[in-house]
């Protein structure tokens, strides 16, 4: 399956409203957590109830995730409301999809975490899914592909080169969550329900018969590589009022959400 790479310097599509023309996706490595943490007010920022998840995970890594993940979330969303990040409550959908709670600002978000990249995906208007996982899959992870991919998708795969098929696995994988994300259901949808191809003229599409044959075109599915190490699986659902393919922007968490020095200022 082609990927893509984005441009972290993309323009915004709107000079008033960044999210007026297409979709922001916001990277944050693992390893920056602490120090995105310690800038952006750590656990401090985290309701009680995301505190006492926080403390209940058994493993520093996944802590670390959790916490990158809630933060991530709440600085982001605070770059297109007027909200400061701590102020931010969510709920949850039927699966668990998390969404914003209160005043509607049109605003549609989703986080995804694996080993070493948080990312978070935002929307208005429109529905998003994100997921990420590390690319090439390993050789083992192969084995599950009759349990996740359709007939045909595992015909594919069988035909790809040898050397790719670990990379094809991955891109067909976050390409799949990350539309049963959007769609809210996750991980509660067989993922061997539904196909996501490859269209001849590059780009992907799903084919879904639990979509109603009129919303079928408004799905925009893509693949995106970030840092020669993930996969990035985007699932955007448009409106009938977009003409065309949403832009997405990759952008930095570190270089653009942090806190600025003032100039002098003790490093």
């Amino acid at each position: 399956m082609p990927t893509m790479t984005a441009d972290l310097d993309a323009p915004p599509g709107d000079a008033g409203d960044p999210l007026a023309g297409g979709a922001d996706v916001w990277l944050l490595a693992e390893d920056d957590v602490e120090r995105f943490a310690a800038a952006t007010g750590g656990l401090e920022l985290l309701t009680e109830e995301e505190r006492a998840r926080h403390d209940r995970l058994l493993f520093p890594a996944a802590r670390t995730r959790f916490l990158g993940a809630r933060l991530l979330s709440r600085q982001v969303l605070s770059q297109y409301a007027d909200v400061a990040p701590g102020e931010w409550r969510f709920d949850k959908g039927k699966f668990g999809r998390p969404t914003v709670h209160g005043a509607d600002w049109g605003l549609d978000f989703n986080l995804t975490h694996t080993n070493g990249l948080i990312a978070a995906i935002v929307v208005r208007g429109r529905t998003a899914g994100v997921d990420a996982e590390n690319t090439p899959a390993r050789a083992e992870a192969l084995q599950f592909a009759p349990k996740v991919f359709t007939p045909l998708e595992q015909e594919v795969l069988r035909r790809d080169r040898e050397d790719q098929q670990g990379h094809a696995f991955a891109d067909s994988w976050v390409a799949k969550e990350a539309y049963t994300k959007a769609t809210g259901m996750g991980m509660a949808r067989g993922f061997d329900a539904f196909s996501v191809h490859r269209l001849r003229a590059g780009g992907l599409a799903v084919v879904d018969e639990e979509i109603p044959q009129e919303e079928r075109p408004l799905w925009q599915i893509q693949v995106l590589q970030v840092w020669d190490r993930f996969a990035l699986g985007i699932a955007i659902r448009a409106t009938e009022d977009d003409t065309g393919p949403i832009p997405v922007r990759l952008r930095s968490a570190m270089a653009e959400l942090l806190p600025r020095r003032a100039p002098g200022d003790a490093r």
